[in-house]
């Protein structure tokens, strides 16, 4: 009914919607995402799995096919169809293969064509568009991707490293924390036709390297080789089907796969598997598949194939003739990188495994391996690996989210930094106040008892039974109070550790608790129980100087023993002994007497001297000075100077934490406020 004053002021724009497309050799996963919020949805062209295979099937005077459509006719097809052309594996070969970028080009626009038939809503050109490439990709590749992409009808795509949207992916799950992401991280992209090493810094890349040509579809082959060698008749088959290349690039990469994930869950399976209609891989265990993974040699059919797309490639290949350790090329590739002095020197929070090939359990293995190598004095710090449990899908989700987890960050930045004060305020202080009065109370406590109820209590009641000296006595207080240091140093050292893991563990969970509201997550290093001085990364309380208060307070003690006999012996104002009843006044009367004698004789000062040197006081005089009430209150004065010692430091304690907790969030809002500029 009433008018928006605001109606006439404009809006800000909506963000567009992201396709994510993460183009592989093997495989091309295709993600949707709003502008405006993290829901990737991957597409499915009908196959009812992740991706659509990256597959051309050309037909003479028939559309082309594509995905596992195309693999499926073209293998069920036999000798029916002598037009039949498949084509797959082409992604390495853009920069060096006119025919590999004509493929690339016929399967986008293939891919298009399937996504309206299927009515599937991509819309590319309403849409901001992001295909991965590797990060070891040169700027020829990734103009030639740009360049196939607008001519298949994406438009103006925008090429992101793939290693990126690992890393936003792992980030957007809260897998890694946003100063993990910025501290350091190596992203493995062990693909079917690549094998990509990252460091990522700050959301650069600061050192990429690896092998265009070492990937999943080398071990494709060495299966397909494994599988003729078990069912040689199937060659005359294969070759009458003109099939070779579809065993090899498909079926054999799909028992590939399988086993790949068999061996994962349990290294001595074996596994048994058919190849299609051509036969059958039977015997296979783990330690067969590394002993042909130790020798492997291209087959006839995969070098033919990949003379005719790439023949740099292919004559690399021929140089294998003698054989190939395809487990040590992979850890040499990474030992290479490793040895840059980029990464040698660079703090790695978490190493990410991605792409389809990163789920070989050797992948882990000679990581793990080779950074031990790096500083073998520090293996128990390694960086933790990271790996989903959908390794090929982790590129294209990651990209897809960028925008919308940008818009969320740089909100939640805002967010964190209006509320610090009222947390801190609010939950932080109360728990260490709390905290800090817990601490003052048991080190009050246990120094009563080891001290005082076990020693000094003892001398007192001693002197009251058979007297001497007030000297004497002060000076067997401090030899006790000496001796007792070494507990008192335990007792405070112990119960501050015991406050302060207390605080780092309850810090964190109100910080886990908070952050999660904000969808972050706090870093694991808060709940580590360290040091009183050091109970956490980055969140180091101060010095507490407890110990020093509580030492001034037993070393005084004697003194105020002292003061208190000595004044009552000499006089002094405030001590006498006041008592009701006529006994009480005659005991009075002769404290009296004898302070006044000692004073008018002495004076003053040389009257509590003489007090403190006497050795004759009556014993009648000295119990009422140490009466068991006065002990009392003698312990009750220790515990509550203590108390007051301890609790004065919680002031500091807590200014102390507090400044760090503030430090730590600033610290994640610069780290979110990074990830918005990562691309």
């Amino acid at each position: 009914m009433f008018a928006n004053s605001d109606s006439t002021a404009p809006r800000p724009a909506e963000p567009k919607p992201v396709l994510a497309i993460d183009f592989g050799t093997s495989n091309t996963y295709v993600t949707k995402c709003p502008g405006d919020r993290e829901d990737p949805v991957g597409v499915d062209f009908g196959d009812g799995r992740d991706g659509i295979a990256t597959a051309l099937l050309y037909r003479a005077d028939k559309e082309s096919l594509i995905g596992h459509v195309a693999l499926e006719e073209f293998g069920d097809a036999g000798t029916e169809h002598d037009d039949y052309r498949i084509r797959a594996q082409f992604k390495p070969d853009l920069v060096s293969s006119a025919e590999a970028r004509r493929y690339a080009r016929d399967f986008l626009v293939g891919l298009l064509a399937l996504a309206r038939r299927q009515n599937k809503d991509i819309a590319p050109l309403q849409r901001q568009v992001i295909f991965g490439v590797p990060s070891e990709a040169s700027a020829t590749y990734r103009e030639a991707l740009r360049a196939i992409a607008q001519e298949a009808g994406f438009g103006d795509v925008k090429t992101v490293d793939e290693p990126k949207g690992a890393l936003y992916f792992h980030l957007q799950r809260k897998d890694i924390t946003p100063i993990e992401a910025l501290k350091g991280a190596l992203v493995v992209d062990f693909g079917g036709g690549t094998c990509d090493f990252a460091l990522v810094v700050r959301g650069e890349i600061r050192h990429s390297w690896g092998d265009m040509h070492l990937g999943g579809r080398l071990f494709d082959d060495l299966f397909y080789q494994w599988f003729i060698e078990q069912n040689p008749e199937a060659v005359a088959a294969m070759r009458r089907e003109r099939a070779e290349f579809f065993v090899q690039a498909v079926r054999c990469r799909e028992v590939k796969e399988k086993f790949s994930l068999a061996m994962a869950l349990d290294p001595t399976t074996v596994y048994r598997r058919n190849v299609g209609d051509y036969g059958r891989l039977h015997d296979m265990t783990w330690d067969a598949f590394l002993a042909r993974a130790r020798r492997y040699r291209p087959s006839a059919t995969f070098a033919q194939y990949l003379r005719a797309m790439n023949p740099p490639a292919g004559a690399h290949l021929d140089s294998f003739a003698q054989g190939l350790d395809l487990l040590d090329w992979f850890r040499q590739t990474l030992r290479q990188g490793l040895a840059h002095e980029q990464v040698r020197h660079q703090d790695l929070a978490c190493v990410i495994l991605t792409g389809g090939s990163s789920a070989w359990p050797f992948v882990a293995d000679i990581v793990t391996e080779e950074l031990k190598q790096i500083d073998p004095r520090h293996i128990e710090q390694l960086p933790r690996l990271v790996h989903s449990d959908r390794p090929y899908v982790t590129v294209s989700q990651g990209l897809a989210i960028v925008p919308a987890l940008q818009r969320r960050l740089a909100a939640t930045q805002i967010d964190l930094r209006r509320e610090l004060p009222e947390f801190i305020g609010a939950r932080i202080a109360p728990l260490i106040e709390r905290r800090m009065d817990e601490a003052a109370n048991r080190i009050a406590e246990q120094v009563a008892v080891g001290l005082f109820d076990e020693r000094i209590e003892p001398i007192l009641r001693r002197f009251r039974q058979e007297g001497g000296s007030v000297v004497d006595l002060k000076s067997r207080i401090a030899e006790d109070a000496a001796a007792f240091r070494p507990q008192l140093e335990a007792i405070v050292t112990t119960q501050l550790a015991r406050v302060l893991n207390g605080v780092a563990a309850d810090t964190t969970e109100l910080m886990q608790d908070w952050y999660r509201h904000h969808r972050l997550t706090v870093d694991q290093g808060l709940t580590h129980a360290g040091t009183p001085v050091d109970m956490a990364d980055g969140l180091r309380l101060a010095n507490l100087d407890v110990y020093g208060e509580i030492t001034g307070v037993v070393l005084a003690l004697s003194t105020t023993i002292v003061t208190v006999l000595a004044a009552a012996i000499s006089g002094g104002a405030g001590t006498a002994l006041v008592m009701s009843g006529p006994y009480g006044l005659l005991i009075g009367a002769l404290v009296g007497l004898i302070a006044a004698f000692l004073a008018v004789r002495y004076g003053t000062d040389e009257a509590t001297h003489r007090a403190e040197q006497w050795e004759g006081a009556p014993l009648w005089l000295i119990a009422r000075v140490l009466s068991d009430s006065k002990i009392a209150h003698l312990r009750d004065d220790l515990k509550d100077q203590v108390v007051d010692k301890v609790s004065a430091q919680s002031e500091q304690a807590r200014q102390g934490l507090e400044g760090q907790i503030s430090a730590r969030v600033e610290q994640d809002i610069a780290s979110l406020s990074a990830i918005n500029q990562l691309w």
